[in-house]
């Protein structure tokens, strides 16, 4: 479905605009640059920055914080000086196309329509192909606004809109004191990622912008001693790379590990089920693992058996796999976590007792199927 038809049937939450006239404010003038993309010869030390043992990563604070101050233009050249840490540089054409894309903007975020054309657009956190993009929130009371981004906008989307996230900053006290209604919510999904994350320049772009004042860190990424480090997640001897993010909550959330066994591992350097090692550290030779959340997700379900083969397992702490009437799929690590999210969620009068009937049988329960043995 096309964003035009999208509007058309949902004219009362949804409209596209033209990000000239939306950040106005943001003085978006935009300066040639041209410099290209960086050789492949500096990309071990482009790591190295990343992971703050050398390099401007305070620089990189130091430059955005001046020009906020400065209340100059923001321009490809301050844009590619402050995202210089992760190797990424624009010229001035790719600036004017990222911030001429078409956005979302949903204005009452509980409703079960504004779901949905979230849903559509970018997908959700199991879908095989995961949409990158930048998401705006505003209270709408005071016209606070706060700019985030994610290779996986779905995913992190889902962690904001379901209270995942460990409260902290600006942003998420506020969205838990307020409920979700009270909030617009900007989307901005982009599909063309110009050979890098195009998420990271846009974000870049409103950080410059003083009216984001949710913001607690005025640069992309976060980099430099802050909350958002580089993590991976490899095979034993790191030829290969399944999972990576630049937040730790991701791992939590989106693989269900424990936030005490993923510290655990990374830490001790010791193996996760026996086989993945967490690292802060990038492999530059590693292959990527072509794999969406949900399929490594079962991946791991698999793998929990068989590292846990000895250990007993109540019916609670089986994992439970729901599969809605359009095939859509939520893996949840425990039946009690899924009676929890259908009562919570989906108002249902979920039990223990009456899922136990349904799990494998194949029948539906209120519109989904359970199983436990996939």
């Amino acid at each position: 479905m096309s964003f035009t038809l999208l509007f058309i049937k949902n004219p009362i939450y949804f409209k596209l605009t033209n990000i000239s006239k939306f950040s106005s404010n943001c003085n978006n003038l935009v300066a040639n640059s041209s410099e290209g993309l960086r050789s492949d010869e500096q990309k071990e030390d482009t790591w190295k920055i990343i992971l703050g043992r050398k390099g401007t990563n305070n620089y990189a604070h130091k430059l955005a914080n001046e020009h906020i101050n400065s209340k100059l233009p923001v321009t490809a050249k301050i844009i590619n000086d402050i995202l210089s840490y992760c190797n990424i540089s624009i010229s001035d054409d790719i600036l004017k196309n990222l911030i001429n894309s078409p956005r979302i903007i949903i204005n009452d975020l509980q409703t079960d329509e504004s779901k949905k054309i979230i849903k559509d657009n970018v997908g959700t956190r199991s879908s095989k192909i995961q949409i990158p993009g930048v998401y705006i929130f505003t209270y709408k009371k005071t016209g606070e606004k706060y700019v985030g981004s994610s290779n996986q906008l779905a995913g992190r989307l889902y962690g904001y809109l379901n209270f995942k996230y460990k409260t902290m900053g600006k942003l998420l006290p506020l969205l838990n004191k307020k409920n979700l209604s009270n909030f617009t919510l900007e989307l901005i999904p982009l599909y063309n990622n110009y050979n890098f994350r195009s998420e990271i320049v846009l974000e870049q772009y409103y950080l410059l912008c003083p009216s984001f004042n949710l913001n607690t860190v005025r640069v992309a990424n976060n980099p430099s001693g802050s909350n958002a480090k580089p993590l991976f997640m490899y095979n034993r001897d790191k030829t290969v790379l399944y999972y990576s993010s630049t937040q730790q909550k991701d791992f939590i959330t989106n693989l269900s590990i424990s936030h005490f066994t993923f510290t655990k591992h990374l830490n001790k350097g010791t193996y996760y089920l026996g086989k993945y090692l967490f690292s802060r550290s990038p492999e530059l030779n590693a292959k990527v693992k072509d794999i969406s959340i949900l399929d490594l997700q079962l991946q791991l379900v698999n793998d929990r058996k068989i590292f846990n083969i000895n250990k007993p397992l109540s019916s609670l702490s089986k994992p439970v796999l729901m599969i809605d009437v359009d095939n859509n799929t939520k893996l949840f690590p425990s039946l009690g976590k899924c009676i929890v999210y259908l009562k919570k969620n989906k108002g249902l009068p979920a039990s223990q007792t009456t899922l136990i009937k349904y799990i494998d049988t194949g029948k539906t329960y209120h519109g989904y199927i359970f199983k436990c043995n996939f």
